[in-house]
């Protein structure tokens, strides 16, 4: 794909976000980006299902708050 490529997504909606923890959500996340690399856009791998645990999205959106990707 090249350098400058950008990868978004990838959090399993049902196996992380709905069923996980908010520890296990951050570890995810956390593996996605080091795998996709610096220009990785954090988002769930599709919508988010009715039932998430309320603290799952504040994980998600906490990564992503202090994890800016970078761009050249």
């Amino acid at each position: 794909m090249g350098e400058n490529h950008i990868i978004l997504g990838n959090v399993a909606t049902v196996g992380v976000l709905r069923t996980g923890t908010p520890d296990e959500v951050t570890a995810t996340v956390a593996a996605c980006h080091r795998d996709a690399g610096p220009r990785y856009v954090i988002g769930a791998g599709c919508e988010v299902p009715r039932d998430t645990p309320a603290a799952n999205m504040p994980a998600l959106t906490d990564y992503a708050n202090t994890h800016q990707p970078v761009l050249r």
